[in-house]
C-alpha cells in the first residue's frame, strides 16, 4: 500500500527499470490504478522476448500488445534455441512493424527468412523515431538474391534517425556486403560483423555513409585487387577491422593515412605481420590521435628457424615508444610453425591444439599463467595430450571438449570446474560412469551436456543413472536413435526430469508424443526426423506396413501429424538449418 501511494510520477520513472514481460507481469490487474498507469500513461515499454516461455509470450502478444504498440520504444525479438520461430509467430499478432510509431530501437536474432526480413525493414522505413537497429540473420544461398539484398541495405541506409547500426546479414557461401547507393546522413556507428568488404568497396561506403564515427568491419583482400583513397575520412575516430589475406601491407597503410582524426584503433590480421617498427611509423606519422591500439596478427611459417622469427618479431616492439610513451606490451606464442602476436590489451582466444611451444612478452610481470588465466575454451581434446608443464593451471574454463577415458594430467591442470557451463562428451560408455560422474560433482554451474557416441556400440543406459542439478539443455543428437523404451528411461532420469531443452534423434514420431507429455520441465524440443539412413517412419509401422523414405515424406505431413496428436498451445515449425529437423517451442 505504500508502494500504490506514491506520487504517479515517481512509479512512472520506476517502471523505465522493468523489461515490459515483468512490468506487466508484477502490476497488471493489480487494481485500476495500475491499470490505468499502466494502458493509459507509461509511454517507455522496453520488450526483450529473447528468453521468454512460450506462455507468457502468447499472452503479451494477445492480450496486452494491441494496446500498447504506440508506446513500445525498443523491441527485440529472437529465433534462438530459447525460442524457435517467435518472429513468424510475433508477426501474426501484429499486421506491421508500422504501428509501432514511436519505437527507437529494434532488434531481430537468429531470422533464418530472406522474405520476413525484407518485409520487416520495409515496415520500418517509415519509423521516425529509430536510431538503433540489430540484425542478426543467416540464410541459406537458395534464398539470396542480389537486387532484393541491395534493396534492403539501401532501406536501411534511408532511414531517416537511424544513428546505430549493427547488421550481420549472413549468406551461406556469399558474406560480402552490398554498399548502398542511398546516403544516410544520419548513421554514426557501423558494426557489419561477419560481412565482408574487397578494398575497393571501402570509397563508397564512406561517400554514402559520410559521417561515421564508429566503425567495425571485415576486410577480404583479395590478390591484385587495388586501393586508392579517394579522400580523407576525417569523421571516424573509432576502428575497428579484421583482414584476410592480405598480400602486401601498403593498402592497409593508405587505409590509415586517411584517418588522421583516429582515437581507437582495434585490428586483426589474419596470415599477415606489420612489425612494430612499421607500427610505429604509422602511428607517429598518420594517426597523431590514436589513445587506444589493440592488434592482433598471425601467419604461419614454413623453412625458418620459427624461434628466431618470432624473437625479430617481439624485439621490434621493445622501443620507448610501445613501453615508455604509451605502455602498449605484446605477447608472442608460437605453434608448430604458426606465430601469434597480439597487444595485452586484446582479448585472446587460444585454440590451437596443443599447448605453445614458445611465449614471449615485452610486458616485464608477464608470465605463463597469465596467459592460460584467460583460455576459457578447449574445443580440442587432444590438447590434454601435449606436454604442459606441471606448474600451469586453467582455472577459467567455461566450455568444454573431452573424451574418455579422461587424461591422467586433465586434473593436475585444471584445479575446478566452477565456471564450466558447456560440456561435450566425445565417447562415452557404462565403464567410465564414475569418471563422468566425478566430472559433473565438480561442475556446480554446468548447462549444457552434448553427448557423442559410436553408434555401432549398444545403447548406454548408466548415461540416464547420472546426477546433475544444473544442466539444463541436453544435446543427444549424436547419442542413439530413440524409440519408445529409451524414451521412458530419458523421461524417468534426473537428466530427463530437469531438462529445459532437450536435441534428440528419433526413430518413431510416437517418441516426440511420449517425450512432449512426460518431461515436466521442456521447454524446447528439437526433433532430428531420421534414423541415419534416410528412413522416418511415420508413424510407427505394424506389421506388414512400408517404411516412408526421407524423399517421399512431405515435412508439412510430418508437422501435420504431430500437430494433431499435441495441444494445440505448441508452435511446431521446420529447423530452417536442416532438413526433417524439427523445432517444437512447448511452453
Amino acid at each position: 500500500m505504500k508502494f500504490e501511494s506514491l506520487p504517479n510520477e515517481i512509479l512512472l520513472d520506476l517502471f523505465d527499470y522493468f523489461n515490459g514481460i515483468d512490468l506487466l507481469h508484477a502490476f497488471n490487474g493489480l487494481n485500476y490504478h495500475f491499470n490505468s498507469l499502466l494502458y493509459k500513461q507509461y509511454q517507455s515499454y522496453h520488450f526483450k522476448f529473447n528468453s521468454i516461455s512460450k506462455y507468457n509470450f502468447d499472452t503479451i502478444c494477445s492480450q496486452h500488445l494491441p494496446f500498447i504498440t504506440d508506446r513500445i520504444i525498443s523491441l527485440s525479438l529472437s529465433d534462438n534455441e530459447k525460442t524457435p520461430g517467435q518472429i513468424n509467430l510475433f508477426r501474426s499478432y501484429i499486421s506491421s512493424f508500422s504501428q509501432f510509431t514511436r519505437l527507437r530501437s529494434l532488434s531481430i536474432y537468429h531470422l533464418h527468412s530472406y522474405d520476413t526480413l525484407m518485409k520487416i525493414v520495409d515496415e520500418c522505413h517509415h519509423l521516425n523515431y529509430l536510431t538503433y537497429l540489430n540484425f542478426y540473420s543467416y540464410f541459406s544461398r537458395f534464398q539470396y538474391n542480389q537486387k532484393d539484398f541491395q534493396s534492403i541495405v539501401n532501406n536501411i541506409w534511408n532511414f531517416p534517425q537511424l544513428t546505430h547500426c549493427n547488421v550481420d546479414i549472413s549468406i551461406q557461401g556469399y558474406n560480402f556486403f552490398s554498399i548502398p547507393t542511398k546516403i544516410s546522413t544520419s548513421l554514426k556507428y557501423l558494426n557489419m560483423y561477419n560481412n565482408k568488404l574487397t578494398w575497393n568497396q571501402i570509397n563508397k561506403l564512406f561517400e554514402y555513409t559520410p559521417y561515421i564515427k564508429y566503425l567495425s568491419i571485415i576486410i577480404f583482400s583479395g590478390i591484385n585487387v587495388y586501393y586508392i583513397p579517394s579522400s580523407s575520412f576525417p569523421t571516424l575516430i573509432d576502428l575497428k577491422i579484421s583482414i584476410y589475406h592480405m598480400s602486401d601491407t601498403s593498402k592497409i597503410i593508405s587505409f590509415l593515412q586517411n584517418t588522421p582524426n583516429l582515437h581507437r584503433l582495434n585490428i586483426t590480421l589474419w596470415w599477415k605481420f606489420i612489425n612494430g617498427h612499421q607500427w610505429e611509423h604509422v602511428i607517429c606519422n598518420y594517426l597523431p590521435k590514436l589513445k587506444v591500439f589493440q592488434l592482433r596478427m598471425n601467419d604461419t611459417f614454413y623453412n625458418v628457424n620459427i624461434e628466431e622469427k618470432a624473437n625479430e618479431l617481439v624485439n621490434s616492439f621493445r622501443s620507448s615508444f610501445w613501453i615508455d610513451e604509451h605502455n602498449w606490451f605484446i605477447r608472442c606464442i608460437t605453434s608448430d610453425n604458426t606465430i601469434h602476436l597480439y597487444t595485452l590489451s586484446k582479448l585472446f582466444n587460444y585454440y590451437e591444439l596443443k599447448h605453445p611451444d614458445l611465449l614471449q612478452s615485452t610486458y616485464l610481470h608477464d608470465n605463463q599463467q597469465e596467459f592460460y588465466n584467460n583460455i576459457t575454451s578447449i574445443m580440442f581434446d587432444y590438447f590434454f595430450n601435449s606436454s604442459i608443464p606441471s606448474n600451469i593451471s586453467l582455472p577459467n574454463i567455461q566450455e568444454l571438449d573431452i573424451k574418455f577415458p579422461i587424461n591422467n594430467q586433465f586434473w593436475s591442470i585444471v584445479p575446478n570446474l566452477k565456471r564450466l557451463h558447456s560440456l561435450k562428451i566425445l565417447s562415452y560408455t557404462d565403464e567410465f560412469y564414475s569418471q563422468l560422474q566425478f566430472l559433473l560433482d565438480q561442475a556446480h554451474h554446468l548447462s549444457r551436456l552434448a553427448v557423442h557416441q559410436d553408434l555401432s556400440l549398444p545403447f548406454q543406459l548408466s548415461l540416464f543413472k547420472l546426477i546433475n542439478k544444473t544442466d539444463r539443455i541436453l544435446n543427444l543428437n549424436n547419442y542413439y536413435c530413440f524409440n519408445e523404451e529409451k524414451c521412458v528411461t530419458l523421461n524417468s532420469s534426473l537428466l530427463g526430469i530437469q531438462c529445459q531443452i532437450l536435441y534428440v534423434r528419433i526413430e518413431y514420431l510416437e517418441s516426440v508424443i511420449i517425450i512432449c507429455k512426460n518431461m515436466i520441465n521442456l521447454r524446447v524440443l528439437y526433433v532430428k526426423c531420421t534414423d541415419g539412413k534416410n528412413t522416418v517412419y511415420l508413424p510407427k509401422p505394424k506389421k506388414n506396413d512400408q517404411f516412408f523414405n526421407v524423399k517421399q515424406i512431405n515435412i508439412d505431413e510430418v508437422i501435420k501429424w504431430l500437430k494433431d496428436r499435441l495441444p494445440s498451445t505448441y508452435l511446431i515449425v521446420e529447423d530452417p538449418n536442416w532438413s526433417y529437423h524439427l523445432q517444437i517451442w512447448i511452453k
